[in-house]
């Protein structure tokens, strides 16, 4: 499938809005850190680019810079003109890969060898098993009648990375339960090949992340319903920001599973629920997820700790949609990978939380949780070695303790139980699972297991 010839592909709204509103006036760069380590005035060439007049011997230069941003997002918060560049990168990366169509996005600290290995499909392969491994379907019978397509409310869209932290996977859908929603369940690279392809958009792998979206789209449409909730922020980025731009029609309400939840818990019937005997005060800092800064949505969390009894918000210095990002800060480190291990303060982040005097530090996002959890205080403290100054917890975490759910954190646990009695729940176990999946998905290019019937 060449990517390029579909309609609705070529991020042309965003590139015409580019043009129209862009005076090149460099005010975006002045505090950027890719510009300060390149030196190449790229807001010179990005018209050229959208309209195919790049001179060839700027690709390179382009690349360098593209590669070298840590994305701080200073340029997007600094345009005079106000535009809304939450496209810019990921558009310039769909440039690059119609040049090339082996282009692939690594940070510059990342020798380019590596490009190489980055191919959609395969992460795709590799995924779907180790989803399977982390939750074998056994685990998922409790909600198949969930993945049943009929008419439904909303279609709940897990993601993929929340199967990769099955204490958090099952807390949300058990909370569905316990407030009787009406809900379909389509699990992201588990059975079928669906996914939101932001990562793979992002990384410039269009043409897969485009299949896999278009699968989605086609799940979706068949529980009969247009809204679409998610949980991974990354996943409401790509279904609500880059989706509009590869299809046509589309015409899905994306909602963060924070908000719906929000306007649920409002309602007199629901409240009974919250009704916690002595719920203990918390003093709660919130992690902005990039993704959730860049799609428009700050508000949803904060509306579902106002419904909570006794939850006190004191926001971090950076917030909201000046947050900043936890992967950009470990990509930061890589000059020197030594430092993600013995360095405290790789994480600004987590020094925020303490200086806001917040008991718990609140996760919005898999992959942010993740990052937090095992870097936010040195790799010392995920281990267990070492003290963490405050606890991350995600917000399902916090949620389900509200509504009587409570399950062990997983991710915490493992790291600082290598070997356990039951094995399964050891970080033994995780690392051989990770293993099988690597073998069998990205270098075997096969898809999990089916399992067989059992005969009466």
């Amino acid at each position: 499938m060449n990517t390029s010839s579909h309609k609705g592909t070529e991020f042309s709204k965003f590139k015409e809005y580019y043009i129209r509103e862009c005076n090149e006036c460099g005010v975006c760069y002045e505090n950027c850190y890719a510009y300060k380590i390149t030196k190449y005035p790229i807001h010179k060439t990005l018209k050229n680019l959208f309209q195919n007049k790049l001179d060839k011997k700027n690709v390179k230069k382009i690349k360098k810079f593209l590669n070298s941003c840590i994305y701080c997002k200073s340029c997007q918060k600094s345009c005079i003109n106000g535009l809304d560049l939450t496209e810019r990168l990921t558009t310039i990366r769909f440039e690059l890969f119609k040049l090339n169509r082996k282009y692939t996005w690594l940070p510059y600290k990342i020798p380019s060898i590596f490009a190489r290995f980055i191919n959609g499909k395969r992460i795709a392969h590799a995924l779907m098993n180790l989803n399977n491994y982390l939750i074998p379907k056994i685990n998922r019978q409790k909600y198949d009648e969930y993945r049943t397509p009929k008419t439904r409310d909303i279609v709940f869209f897990s993601g993929c990375g929340i199967q990769m932290l099955e204490n958090q996977y099952f807390t949300l859908l058990d909370i569905f339960n316990k407030l009787n929603l009406n809900f379909g369940l389509i699990e992201g690279l588990f059975d079928k090949s669906v996914c939101c392809g932001a990562v793979s958009f992002g990384l410039g792998k269009f043409e897969h992340g485009l299949y896999l979206l278009k699968n989605l789209v086609d799940e979706v449409k068949r529980f009969n319903t247009k809204k679409v909730m998610v949980y991974c922020a990354t996943c409401y980025y790509g279904l609500k920001k880059l989706a509009p731009q590869f299809i046509e029609d589309y015409d899905l309400e994306i909602i963060y599973a924070a908000d719906y939840i929000a306007e649920i818990l409002k309602k007199e019937e629901y409240k009974k629920h919250l009704n916690i005997p002595k719920a203990k005060s918390q003093l709660i800092t919130i992690h902005d997820s990039c993704h959730l800064a860049h799609s428009g949505d700050v508000s949803s969390i904060r509306k579902l700790f106002s419904v909570l009894p006794n939850v006190t918000i004191s926001e971090m210095k950076h917030h909201k949609e000046n947050s900043f990002c936890d992967l950009y800060c470990i990509i930061r480190e890589l000059n020197n990978p030594l430092n993600l291990i013995v360095k405290k303060d790789v994480l600004p982040i987590i020094d925020e939380a303490v200086e806001s005097k917040a008991n718990v530090l609140c996760s919005l996002c898999p992959n942010c949780h993740a990052v937090l959890t095992i870097f936010g205080d040195g790799f010392t403290s995920a281990l267990g070695l070492t003290n963490k100054r405050i606890p991350v917890k995600n917000w399902v975490s916090i949620l389900g303790e509200y509504l009587g759910i409570r399950m062990k954190d997983m991710l915490t646990y493992r790291l600082s139980h290598f070997i356990t009695i039951p094995f399964k729940e050891s970080g033994l176990w995780y690392l051989i699972q990770i293993l099988k999946a690597f073998v069998r998905g990205y270098i075997g290019l096969k898809k999990p297991k089916k399992k067989k019937k059992m005969k009466n």
